[in-house]
C-alpha cells in the first residue's frame, strides 16, 4: 500500500514547459489530418516504438524510418478516419510521462469500428524527445508499469 501511495503521490501534471516542447496536442493533430512527419517531430530519430502489449502481433519499432512505415500501414487500414485523441498527461517522474489517448475510427474494407482507450508511456531523453513509447491497455496499466520500474531501481 505505501508503495502504491508513494507512486500515486509522484503522478502529476505536465509542466507547460514540457507540453509547449513536446506540442502533444498539436502533433497528434498532425496524425490526425494524415500528416505523419511532424508527428514524428516529438520522438528522437533513434526511438522506440513499442506497442506489443496491445498489439500483440507487432515487434518493438525503432527509428524514424520504421516508424514511419508502420504508421503508415496503420492509416491505409482504417482508411484516412483514424483518429487519435490525447487526453490526460501526467508526469510520473524519471523523465517519464504517461499520456491516456482515445483512438478511434472506422476500417476501410471491414468496416469495423474502433472506440478505445489506451496510454502510452513516455521516456523522454536529455534533449526534450521521446526516446521509448510503449503503449498499454489503459492508464492504469502504464502507471502500474512505472511502480514497477521505480521498485527495481529502489
Amino acid at each position: 500500500m505505501k508503495r502504491q501511495a508513494y507512486a500515486q503521490a509522484m503522478v502529476r501534471p505536465v509542466a507547460p514547459e514540457m507540453l509547449e516542447r513536446l506540442q502533444v496536442k498539436e502533433r497528434f493533430e498532425c496524425w490526425n489530418r494524415d500528416e505523419l512527419e511532424p508527428m514524428l517531430q516529438m520522438y528522437a530519430e533513434d526511438a522506440t516504438f513499442d506497442v506489443s502489449r496491445v498489439f500483440t502481433d507487432v515487434a518493438p519499432i525503432r527509428g524514424h524510418g520504421d516508424m514511419l512505415l508502420y504508421w503508415r500501414e496503420l492509416r491505409e487500414t482504417w482508411g484516412g478516419g483514424l483518429r487519435s485523441d490525447p487526453l490526460d498527461v501526467l508526469e510520473v517522474g524519471n523523465g517519464q510521462l504517461v499520456l491516456g489517448v482515445r483512438l478511434w475510427g472506422k476500417g476501410t474494407r471491414s468496416g469495423v469500428e474502433i472506440d478505445q482507450r489506451f496510454a502510452f508511456l513516455y521516456t523522454i531523453d536529455a534533449r526534450g524527445k521521446i526516446s521509448r513509447a510503449q503503449l498499454f491497455p489503459d492508464l492504469h496499466a502504464a502507471l502500474a508499469a512505472t511502480e514497477s520500474s521505480a521498485a527495481q531501481r529502489a
